[in-house]
């Protein structure tokens, strides 16, 4: 067993190359663990709640989580940023990101976010991609819900339309769909007599208008009165004068079965269903003058018929009619538009006269 002093170990060192190239290499591996512990440091790191201590010897913030045991995502959400440099103790807040599948329409893409809701997760997603999302488009889920990991959030754009119905007038969005889908959608519920100004399978457009007229049936008893009818029996005085009434009559009543077509409220339309006589109209009977001539002074006059009429005085002597004719016997004041026609006239107790 070879056994070396200090002096043969020095003489060795300062003889032998390899001796001197492993000692250089001990130097410089003491002086770079040496270096390496003097700028290790150590960070307290908040990963969605939960404490996580780091040890790093990089510069960075972004750089010491890279390069930790712990896989990290560029969607995750870092406070400070990740450039921030490294001091000793140093908090940082990790807020992890979830796969997610996002669509708009026929564009999807497998991505990553942060966001707690639905609602900021498409916010924050429509602006990575460039995409406009407005509030009224529509999304398969609430916009209040929480982000899940492998959640499907798919977005439709919508369209302004304009909706008629139950008396209301509204303009919404929706996004493109069957005029049946868009009815469901909307909770408008259609009745089996009810129209639409669109067909069921029309694909909606921008700016439709779509009219929903609600038609309702029923059935109604309407009560109403039959007139009574006037019978005419011949009677022995002039024609002309006013009928005498022998027996008055009475109007009666009936009952009709309708059934009423209302659209949105309106009627439009009615048919008679049945109907019944509740009591029978009595005829009004009355005589009628049918006497064309009269006797007087041996004379018989023919006339076409009699008028009643109302006759003023004048005071005689000294009166002169309208006409200026002086008044005395014979002499009568007729209405110009009588006396074209009216060639002879007879008062009550008086004798006939020319006119």
């Amino acid at each position: 067993m070879f056994q070396f002093t200090r002096t043969q170990t020095f003489v060795l060192v300062r003889t032998s190359r390899i001796a001197q190239m492993v000692v250089a290499g001990l130097v410089i591996f003491l002086i770079a663990t040496g270096a390496l512990f003097y700028n290790m440091k150590t960070i307290n790191v908040t990963i969605n709640g939960e404490p996580v201590c780091i040890t790093t010897v990089f510069g960075t913030v972004g750089q010491a989580l890279s390069h930790s045991k712990i896989k990290f995502y560029p969607e995750d959400i870092v406070i400070p940023s990740r450039e921030t440099k490294v001091t000793k103790g140093l908090a940082v807040e990790v807020t992890k990101s979830l796969p997610v599948q996002f669509s708009v329409d026929d564009q999807t893409f497998s991505t990553r976010t942060a966001a707690k809701t639905v609602g900021e997760a498409i916010t924050e997603l429509a602006g990575r991609y460039g995409i406009a999302v407005k509030e009224v488009d529509e999304v398969n889920v609430s916009r209040f819900e929480e982000v899940t990991s492998q959640m499907e959030i798919k977005v439709r754009k919508a369209i302004p339309i304009i909706v008629n119905a139950d008396g209301k007038k509204s303009e919404t969005y929706i996004a493109p769909r069957s005029v049946a889908e868009a009815l469901k959608k909307l909770g408008i519920t259609l009745g089996d007599k009810d129209k639409i100004s669109l067909a069921l399978e029309h694909m909606l457009e921008p700016n439709d208008q779509l009219n929903v007229v609600r038609v309702t049936e029923k059935i109604e008893t309407v009560k109403s009165e039959i007139p009574y009818q006037t019978v005419a029996q011949a009677a022995d005085f002039p024609v002309g004068l006013p009928d005498k009434i022998v027996s008055r009559g009475s109007n009666g009543a009936q009952e009709q079965t309708v059934r009423l077509t209302l659209e949105d409220g309106k009627e439009v339309d009615r048919e008679i269903l049945g109907q019944r006589v509740v009591k029978a109209p009595i005829n009004q009977l009355v005589s009628r003058g049918t006497q064309t001539s009269i006797s007087r002074g041996g004379s018989t006059i023919y006339f076409k018929r009699a008028y009643v009429m109302k006759a003023s005085a004048y005071c005689s002597p000294g009166g002169t009619t309208a006409t200026g004719a002086a008044v005395s016997s014979g002499i009568v004041a007729v209405d110009p538009g009588l006396s074209l026609w009216v060639k002879k006239y007879m008062l009550k107790g008086m004798a006939l006269h020319m006119l």
